[in-house]
């Protein structure tokens, strides 16, 4: 080994931690220059032949091998039954079946209510049927059918965007088109409208909720289909020639929002669901009124007797 040219004091090599923080306290001339065969790593450094190169290639074969079995057995279990993807997916699967079984009941129940009321209402005063029918049809409250019209509103295509951009924005209908294209159809005319087959009524609110269109509540999705029943060509040269047209018209050429009309003879519109009945309580039948139960008087002082006066009070 070649001796080196600037020996550092008590026997420390050149490159030992205490010989480097004593260089940089003095001139690091003094310090001699880096030699590869002297270096404390060349000594260490395993050798290269063909062994070496054979163990380190079976060495990452198996390395390789042990993420690929890793990653099949992530993917196996993300695909199995009990994954959690597939037990939320089941759950939504039981929630939409449970849904549909109360929807049924709900309208079963309905008809029974319907049926035992019709029965009183035959049994009570003479066209009391008839009215009531009249007040639920004008409370959207059964479903009807006819002629009409349906207006349907929809997303832009992806605008055009610059080369090599990717598809473009798309320009969403909102809850104020909606909006005013339902009161358009009032003012034409219409006698019941729905949305996507959400009936709108005296109360019905069409809102917007983050990126959805709520009507009455119900979140829906584009394409939106505003069924209204009435003279279909009334409806729509109405709508057309007023201003409800000319700002479909200004969204559809501005926005690029998609409208088209429909005319059919045979439509329906279905029933608004009526209020919950919160609180009920049932009328004894032996209980009487309690004018009834006045004692009986002379017919000169009876109403004044009832009314809280004396018999001095009584011409």
């Amino acid at each position: 080994m070649r001796p080196a040219e600037h020996e550092t004091p008590h026997g420390e090599t050149p490159y030992s931690p205490t010989s480097l923080l004593r260089a940089l306290t003095a001139n690091p001339y003094s310090v001699a220059p880096l030699r590869p065969h002297e270096h404390p790593a060349a000594e260490a450094a395993p050798p290269d032949n063909r062994y070496t190169r054979t163990i380190t290639l079976l060495l990452a074969l198996v390395l390789g091998f042990a993420v690929a079995v890793s990653v099949l057995d992530l993917r196996h279990e993300a695909a199995a039954e009990d994954s959690p993807r597939a037990l939320l997916e089941a759950e939504v699967r039981e929630t939409r079946t449970e849904a549909s079984q109360l929807e049924e009941r709900r309208a079963d129940l309905e008809s029974q209510v319907a049926d035992a009321q019709a029965e009183v209402l035959e049994q009570g005063e003479a066209g009391a049927a008839e009215r009531l029918g009249a007040f639920e049809t004008a409370g959207t409250g059964t479903v009807l059918s006819g002629p009409g019209v349906v207006l349907e509103l929809d997303d832009s295509a992806p605008l055009p965007s610059s080369p090599g951009a990717g598809a473009g924005t798309v320009n969403r209908v909102t809850d104020g088109d909606l909006q005013i294209a339902v009161n358009g159809l009032w003012a034409a005319g219409a006698e019941a409208i729905s949305v996507n087959g959400q009936r709108v009524g005296p109360s019905t609110a069409i809102r917007t909720a983050g990126s959805a269109v709520l009507v009455d509540f119900h979140p829906l999705s584009p394409p939106y289909r505003i069924t209204a029943l009435g003279d279909a060509e009334q409806l729509r040269t109405t709508v057309d020639e007023s201003e409800t047209g000319e700002y479909l018209q200004g969204v559809s050429s501005r926005f690029g929002i998609r409208r088209s009309w429909e005319e059919s003879e045979e439509l329906s519109v279905p029933a608004l669901p009526s209020g919950t009945l919160r609180e009920a309580s049932v009328l004894e039948e032996d209980s009487e009124p309690a004018s009834e139960t006045l004692p009986a008087e002379e017919p000169g002082t009876a109403s004044t007797a009832a009314e809280g006066g004396t018999e001095e009070d009584s011409p």
